[in-house]
This record gives structure tokens, C-alpha cells and sequence, in this order.
């Protein structure tokens, strides 16, 4: 739990006083969370309960007591949408009926899902892959980083019902604080000729998504990849918003993606696994991950984009390792991620975009840390 997240939220309920908000502090702190929900709930608290900024409160104190349906229910409400009560395994087809629509003509998609403590998100992820109608077969593989929070016994569910169509890979040790990227090794284990990417806390939101993905890669094999449109959910104030405003359908420049100019996102990507040529990285580089798929995506072909396919939503999950970052931590973590990328290009023959990676990163310097210029 970061004191930092909490306080900002705690803030942004302007009627409470700094006795109440340090009073939920130290409860949080000493591990009850429930009690601090109790004080939250005084009718002698004279709080506007329908603002966003309570919701977003509630919300993240709901999620830390382990009330995980009721933390969903607050930002459903937040939205004005039920997307926790729609993405749901009862409203998943079967397994048969899944199967039925496959065409062995099809390339097939591999679905990887990294997780970590996700038991508030896993089964809207899970019910966002399910619920896809194609005729290309999938797999989809979930891979468990040691999760402490009954994320497993959720997987445990979702692989009873999908047996020949979910793998999930168990860690007993979590191998992200050793400094793994849990997508690159969740890769390894993809079998099909194309790959779908999404995080256990994002979800997709489109049932023709990997349908729409898939039949465009099979029909133009010189591209390496193709990304879409989506929603950004932002937990700290219940906002749900395009990531884009751009309806751009069409090829995206190479230059774009190779600096990085654009990023794409793993929760819109289909890529096809014979050309991700990742360089292997490490986490505690101050490496993102998005920012190098897209680089090399770049590089390895054209990438095409459907600007008006908004086919998932990332979530700004106040219990990331990233979004709480303050704009500082996230630029020097971008200028890391460049500084990785540049000889890797040069590598692979792309001498001008890493020259011009190197000379983003002096500027990008010298703004983060005058001092050092």
C-alpha cells in the first residue's frame, strides 16, 4: 500500500478534517482497513458521498479490506457503467460453444495474461478473453507471479470450466521483484502463430477484438503487428476516457514507433510470434516494457492501426508499480527505457533512430536534472 496514494485521496475529500484523515491513516497503516471504512461511515461526517472523490476513496479502502466485489460495485458506479457484473464467468460461453466456431483454415492466437494480486480484476480480464467470438482457435495462458491474494483460487475456477482452453503457469517465488519481466516470460510459452497481450488488471471490451485482429494479420503476412483504439479507467477519480482521440485507420510511421514517439499498448496488440524478437530486459533497469515491443515492432514491419476499434480498457490501478510513479520517477524511467533501446537499434541496422533516441535522452537530462547538464 502506498501512504502516498492514500493521502492524495484523502485530500481530495475536502470536508474531512486532518484528525479524520490521520486517523485513517493509522488504521490503514496498522493494517485495518476495515475500521477505517468504519470511521468513513460516522453519519456525524459531513461529506458529499456521491462525489467521485469519496467513491474513489471507498473504493481503494474496499479494495485493501479484501472487499473486492464491493470495491468494483463503487467504481462501477463512478463510470455509470456495470462492466464488473457484465465481465463475469456465468456470462461466458462454454467451452464447447468456443470451440464450435473455429475454422482449422484459421491462425491461431495466444493469449497471455500476466498476473499479481489481481483478485479484484482477473475474472473481468479472463471473461474479456471468453467472451470472444471467432472463428480463429485461441489459447489463452495466465501466468501467476506468486499471488498472495486469492488470485489463484479465482484461476483455479476459470481453468475448471475452460480445461482445453486455459493454461495457467504457477510461480511459488514472485520473479517481478527478482527483476523479470513477467510478459517476456510468459511469451515462452505461447503455442499459436499469432499473440494477444493483456495484463490481468486491463480487460478488453470488443467480442470481434481478436477476430478483427487475427483475419487482418492473416490476410497481410508482411505486417508484424496491428493495434487499436482503447479506454484509459482512471481509479483515482472514476473517469473512463479514450486513449486516443485519433479514428486513424491505416499503417502507423515506422519513425513513430522505432523512438517512440507512440507507444501501443499490450492490452491492444496482435502480433505475430516469429517476428517479436525481443530483447531480453530487465525490471530493475528502469525498463518499460510497452515502449520496447514498440520499438521493435517498428523495426520488424508495418504495424497497422484501427483507430476506430475501441477494443479494450487499461486501468490506472492505484496498486500498480506504475501509476503512483510521480511524473519525474515515469520520465527518468522513459529516458532508462531509450537509453536500453538505442544500441539494441543500432544493432539491427537502425542507426538514425538510435542516434535520435540518444539525443532525446541529453534533452529529456538536462530537463529532469539541470544541474547535471
Amino acid at each position: 500500500m502506498s501512504r502516498a496514494v492514500l493521502s492524495h485521496l484523502l485530500q481530495k475529500v475536502t470536508e474531512l478534517s486532518e484528525a479524520t484523515r490521520l486517523r485513517v491513516l493509522q488504521d490503514v497503516n496498522e493494517g485495518r482497513a476495515a475500521q477505517a471504512l468504519d470511521v468513513l461511515a460516522s453519519p456525524a461526517l459531513s461529506v458529499n458521498r456521491d462525489s467521485k472523490a469519496w467513491g474513489a476513496l471507498q473504493m481503494y479502502l474496499l479494495h485493501l479490506a479484501g472487499r473486492y466485489a464491493q470495491a468494483n460495485q463503487v467504481l462501477d458506479h463512478m463510470i455509470g457503467l456495470n462492466l464488473s457484473e457484465q465481465l463475469t464467468i456465468d456470462n461466458c460461453p462454454t467451452e464447447a460453444d468456443i470451440m464450435a466456431r473455429w475454422d482449422p483454415a484459421a491462425e491461431g492466437v495466444s493469449v497471455l495474461c500476466t498476473t499479481f494480486n489481481h483478485a479484484r480484476f482477473i475474472d473481468m480480464a479472463l471473461a474479456s478473453f471468453f467472451s470472444q467470438v471467432s472463428t480463429h482457435p485461441f489459447e489463452v495462458i495466465v501466468r501467476d507471479d506468486a499471488s498472495t491474494d486469492g488470485t489463484g483460487a479465482l484461476l483455479d475456477k476459470w481453468e475448471q470450466r475452460y480445461p482445453r482452453l486455459l493454461k495457467v503457469i504457477r510461480l511459488s517465488e514472485n520473479t517481478y521483484q527478482q527483476g523479470q519481466s513477467p510478459m517476456l516470460a510468459t511469451i515462452l510459452h505461447a503455442s499459436l502463430p499469432l499473440m494477444a497481450m493483456c495484463e490481468g488488471d486491463d480487460f478488453w471490451i470488443d467480442s470481434n477484438k481478436l477476430h478483427l485482429q487475427a483475419e487482418l494479420l492473416q490476410k497481410n503476412p508482411t505486417w508484424s503487428a496491428i493495434t487499436h483504439n482503447h479506454f484509459e479507467l482512471d481509479e483515482a477519480n472514476g473517469r473512463l476516457t479514450p486513449g486516443r482521440t485519433t479514428k486513424m485507420r491505416g499503417v502507423l510511421p515506422k519513425q513513430d514507433l522505432v523512438n517512440v514517439n507512440l507507444v501501443m499498448w499490450g492490452h491492444t496488440l496482435m502480433v505475430r510470434r516469429s517476428l517479436l524478437n525481443m530483447p531480453v530486459y530487465r525490471l530493475d533497469d528502469g525498463v518499460l516494457g510497452d515502449q520496447v515491443m514498440t520499438s521493435m515492432l517498428g523495426a520488424a514491419g508495418p504495424v497497422f492501426y484501427l483507430g476506430d476499434l475501441f477494443g479494450s480498457v487499461a486501468r490506472r490501478n492505484l496498486f500498480s508499480t506504475y501509476t503512483p510513479l510521480n511524473a519525474h520517477d515515469k520520465q527518468l524511467r522513459r529516458i532508462n527505457t531509450r537509453r536500453y533501446l538505442a544500441p539494441i537499434l543500432a544493432q539491427r541496422g537502425e542507426t538514425q533512430a538510435s542516434q535520435r533516441l540518444l539525443r532525446w535522452c541529453q534533452v529529456a537530462e538536462q530537463q529532469v536534472s539541470p544541474q547535471a547538464a
